[in-house]
């Protein structure tokens, strides 16, 4: 049953495709990030602010 004419309803109503799960990259051995969970790929703040606070 559709509610309006848009012709987007019948893509509204789909499930959504989800991402496959993708192992990420540890970060690299020696960096403040080494064992952080939040590692996507460049640092994030709260490792930065440790790393400075160690300074």
């Amino acid at each position: 049953m559709n509610f309006t004419n848009s012709p987007y309803e019948k893509m509204m109503k789909e499930q959504p495709k989800g991402r496959k799960n993708t192992a990420l990259p540890k970060a690299p051995i020696g960096t403040p990030c080494k064992e952080c969970p939040y590692w996507r790929g460049i640092a994030c703040i709260f490792c930065f602010k440790e790393h400075l606070k160690k300074r």
